[in-house]
């Protein structure tokens, strides 16, 4: 009986999915942040424009942007002298960014 409990409760589990964010998404801020970025494979945003659009400080973010840059979750470049940050070009990395999103919770945000 245990072992037949075991085997569904592992398959109603997708364990890519918790390896990824014991991985990558290590605490709340990172977590909104790969959400937000699932969410907008395409888009480009300066650091201003994300701490706006997921409610959070400029200060808080920044270095969250860079540890994922770092990571390669997230692709840094540089537009009108600022860092733009987008969705990695990495297509393995980019799925499991984009699957994350779509299957996590995400809270509620003040547009």
């Amino acid at each position: 009986m245990e072992q037949v409990e075991v085997k569904r409760l592992t398959e109603e589990i997708d364990l890519g999915l918790l390896v990824f964010i014991e991985r990558y998404a290590t605490n709340l801020l990172k977590w909104d942040l790969l959400t937000f970025f699932g969410n907008h494979p395409e888009e480009k945003f300066n650091v201003e424009e994300v701490a706006k659009r997921i409610g959070r400080s400029y200060k808080a973010i920044r270095s969250e942007l860079g540890d994922l840059a770092i990571l390669e979750l997230l692709h840094k470049s540089s537009e009108n002298g600022q860092p733009v940050y987008q969705l990695t070009y990495d297509s393995v990395l980019r799925s499991q960014v984009i699957r994350f999103a779509q299957k996590c919770f995400t809270r509620p945000r003040l547009p």
